[in-house]
């Protein structure tokens, strides 16, 4: 895979950052962009680095050298092989894939007291937003979220986008913040496993494509330090995006996830209430189903809050469901709910399901352990070839005879 010249064009209305590459994937060379409102033509940055963070992890899924024409940022350019061999030990799957390119002149970047935030709607983008709107740590204010189309589903698959963004619109006003809405076309052509393996490098990269117009810029934290896990985007991977034009933050892993609902339940309920979006089978619309995983998972903490009756992106109330959706939901979720049940104890049937579920999936757990390090694992092709076999001479001995008329027909 080869980077090999990035140009800014400016149009009537928009700004777009584009990338002129090639994949031994696909026959002849293709444009790779980010597009933004003509407003922020000054913020976009013509660098490489953008397209070398979108383009390290799908290089490793397509098993193919990645190298950079246009010079790179040498902090960067440092850290490409460190990512890469991050995701290699996690996802093995993805190559070990070789990186060719150079390091470029750093030339001087005043600051511009500025900071940006992503924001989908969701409980760990309320919180980095809402914190940091409350003072935070970053080294500039906040004063920007950034909504993209084409990021968290690919342009040809999402559905009432254009509702999302308005919604997201409507959150940046009230919060006193400007809402940046993008585009970019990389989920198009790149088809790594967006939560497991490109979520964080992808965001980088439309963070690096901003590079001019902030100082850091916040990837909102899925986990909390105590429960990471090796998905696309982690602390361990994301700011080693970093620039020297630009620090990218990985913001939120000191509380899990039910104690984030809690503390932007706090800082604004009415605001979060009326527009807190989490669903993962949305299309990218501006619609919670209440009935997927990362739906349920909400909606636990909002029900030990008192508040799920309120959440007016949460119409259906029912919980019928909730046990079977808990039985497929990442296990540190299940777990931090559980915990946050026993905190507020405000719902004991609700926690004894949590219980239940925990305690059923742990045993399973330990069985598949027991298993897995059991001797007669050994035994189980042999076992599972042996009943094949019986069952081939079972099926033999149920053919149906020859008829007697056939017999005598033989016999004479």
């Amino acid at each position: 895979m080869r980077l090999h010249s990035v140009s800014v064009r400016v149009g009537a209305e928009t700004v777009r950052l584009v990338a002129e590459a090639e994949s031994d994937q696909r026959s002849g060379r293709f444009e790779l962009y980010f597009e933004y409102p003509i407003e922020y033509e000054q913020f976009v940055s013509a660098s490489a680095d953008t397209f070398a963070a979108a383009m390290l992890v799908p290089a490793m899924f397509q098993n193919e050298r990645l190298q950079i024409d246009p010079p790179l940022s040498p902090s960067l350019l440092f850290n490409l092989p460190r990512l890469r061999d991050i995701f290699h030990a996690w996802h093995p799957n993805l190559s070990r894939c070789e990186i060719q390119a150079t390091a470029g002149p750093v030339a001087a970047k005043p600051p511009t007291n500025r900071a940006a935030t992503f924001f989908s709607g969701g409980v760990d983008s309320f919180y980095t937003l809402l914190k940091h709107r409350r003072g935070g740590e970053l080294t500039a204010p906040l004063t920007h979220i950034i909504f993209m189309r084409g990021i968290e589903k690919p342009l040809d698959f999402g559905r009432d986008v254009e509702a999302s963004q308005r919604r997201a619109e409507r959150i940046a006003a009230a919060a006193g913040v400007r809402c940046i809405t993008g585009e970019s076309n990389i989920r198009t052509y790149f088809e790594p496993d967006w939560r497991r393996q490109y979520s964080g490098s992808a965001l980088a990269a439309c963070a690096l494509s901003l590079a001019n117009g902030f100082d850091s810029v916040c990837i909102p934290a899925s986990y909390s330090y105590r429960d990471l896990v090796t998905i696309g985007t982690t602390p361990l991977t994301d700011e080693r995006f970093s620039t020297e034009y630009l620090q990218i933050v990985h913001d939120g892993s000191e509380l899990p996830r039910s104690e984030k609902t809690a503390r932007i339940i706090e800082w604004d309920r009415d605001l979060v209430l009326a527009h807190l979006r989490v669903c993962v089978l949305n299309y990218g619309g501006d619609y919670n189903c209440c009935k997927c995983w990362k739906c349920v998972r909400t909606a636990i903490p909002l029900g030990y809050l008192g508040v799920l009756d309120a959440a007016q992106t949460f119409p259906d109330k029912t919980t019928d469901h909730w046990e079977a959706v808990l039985e497929a939901d990442s296990m540190q979720c299940v777990e931090d709910n559980l915990r946050f049940g026993r905190t507020h104890n405000t719902k004991p049937e609700l926690t004894a399901l949590l219980e239940t579920v925990v305690r059923r999936r742990h045993f399973r757990q330990g069985l598949r352990t027991a298993f897995e390090n059991s001797p007669i694992r050994s035994l189980v092709p042999a076992l599972l070839s042996a009943r094949q076999r019986v069952r081939r001479l079972a099926g033999l001995a149920r053919k149906p005879a020859l008829p007697p008329e056939s017999n005598a027909a033989v016999r004479s």
